[in-house]
């Protein structure tokens, strides 16, 4: 997908002020096992604050000055990589590119950083939309995640 087709939208770093409206996004058990899982909906409602660790970098996507989208990089240091993880978009921007809008930010972010040489992602469920986004965004299917059933997809840096 070219930038000009992305709908306007910039990343600023996430907040805990936030924590409440990602939360909700997770709007359904299926969304919340895309997401991350999650295996008992409704999820808790500090599940957004305990994904904030030291060696996550969290962001926000904002259009018309309202989050639309919300996603992680996670450091893997070992791999020289970053992984996209926990994206996510509010229920009524679905299918309208912001989805991919961040990942593309996102591959920006971690490409900009000296020690990575590849972007990763993981899916944990049969997600089609998920899927497509990643495909669209330039990644590529690298195989079967290692530790749970998965693919893991990865988008190497240029």
């Amino acid at each position: 997908m070219s930038a000009s087709s992305h709908p306007k939208a910039d990343i600023v770093p996430f907040t805990k002020e936030y924590s409440g409206t990602v939360r909700a996004w997770i709007d359904s058990a299926e969304v919340f096992k895309d997401v991350c899982r999650g295996k008992n909906f409704p999820p808790a409602t500090d599940i957004v604050d305990t994904w904030q660790r030291k060696d996550v970098s969290s962001y926000l996507l904002f259009t018309g000055g309202k989050p639309v989208a919300y996603a992680e990089l996670w450091s893997r240091p070992n791999e020289m990589a970053v992984e996209v993880a926990h994206l996510i978009v509010d229920p009524a921007r679905r299918s309208q590119g912001y989805g991919s809008r961040l990942l593309q930010l996102l591959y920006e972010q971690g490409a900009a950083r000296q020690d990575v040489a590849k972007i990763v992602a993981h899916l944990y469920s049969d997600n089609r939309v998920a899927l497509g986004c990643l495909l669209k965004g330039g990644f590529e299917l690298a195989g079967t995640t290692g530790y749970t059933q998965g693919l893991r997809v990865v988008r190497l840096v240029t």
